[in-house]
């Protein structure tokens, strides 16, 4: 008796891009390269580095910090220009799909390599906590959002490639201006940190770009004429928001409870004053 129906099992093929000019671009061709700087990445920061670290004292590492945070700057204000000079042509959440020309794709996909590239090199902000120290730094805020990041874009940009990076890539690379300009300087002294204004709107800065990039991407999945699959929507989608939940976990954490904190004392100190204030005046009336 044979049976009516068979199972089939789907064949998968990791090393099979979705345009084959993806397999041109450094470490695109197969998924092991990325593994295995994610896992070398994984290693050093959570078992290696700390371990190296016991009994030594912090690295200052002040002019490599200078160099590198300058580095991401020029980097991150280039994709910056990229980005909107390509949104400035096509639009923001355009209908038409633009990955059917050749020439228009070549640009969206170099573009997003690019933006993969700078998650790559941003795996040594955690380097240069572990080495200076810096133990409170390494969350696992911080390590899931480098981590997915990387990857995410990787998968993002071999199998699924689509212009409505661009806006996430804009967004992003404009928080980063500000930040590693911020970090750049830090890494001058406190002498330099007091000048530094914009520090405490840094997360309130993150947290409005996961709004942003959610709406558009709600708006340009459903304008557009190549939209992605239903789980690869939802998977951005829902990774973006369990970054802007984390990300408003720590802001909560980090100024709010400060603020309280600071009220309090403040109340604190001034009610003594009030009291004797008043005893004063009850002496007086005497």
């Amino acid at each position: 008796m044979t049976s009516a129906f068979s199972l089939r099992f789907p064949e998968w093929d990791l090393t099979k891009s979705q345009f084959k000019e993806l397999d041109e671009l450094p470490l695109m061709r197969t998924p092991g390269p990325i593994l295995m700087i994610l896992a070398a990445y994984l290693l050093f920061v959570l078992k290696i580095g700390p371990a190296l670290m016991t009994k030594r004292e912090p690295y200052k590492l002040t002019a490599v910090l200078v160099l590198y945070n300058f580095f991401q700057v020029v980097l991150s204000a280039f994709m910056v220009y990229r980005y909107a000079s390509m949104m400035s042509e096509y639009g923001i959440a355009p209908t038409a799909c633009h990955m059917h020309n050749k020439s228009t794709r070549e640009t969206i996909l170099l573009d997003i390599w690019i933006y993969f590239a700078a998650k790559v090199t941003e795996l040594l902000d955690t380097i240069f906590f572990v080495l200076r120290k810096k133990d409170s730094q390494v969350t696992f805020l911080h390590l899931y959002h480098h981590s997915v990041m990387m990857i995410g874009t990787w998968m993002y940009l071999k199998y699924w490639p689509s212009y409505t990076l661009m806006f996430i890539g804009f967004m992003n690379a404009l928080v980063h201006v500000f930040m590693y300009t911020y970090y750049g300087l830090a890494a001058l002294g406190p002498k330099v940190t007091k000048y530094i204004f914009w520090k405490k709107y840094m997360t309130k800065l993150q947290l409005l770009q996961f709004f942003c990039i959610i709406a558009h991407y709600i708006v340009a999945v459903n304008k557009t004429e190549c939209p992605p699959t239903k789980g690869v929507a939802i998977f951005i989608g829902g990774n973006t928001l369990f970054f802007a939940f984390l990300f408003l976990n720590f802001y909560f954490q980090n100024y709010r409870s400060r603020n309280l904190v600071k009220d309090k004392t403040l109340e604190k100190l001034k009610r003594p004053k009030v009291i004797d204030d008043a005893n004063n005046e009850k002496e007086k009336s005497d």
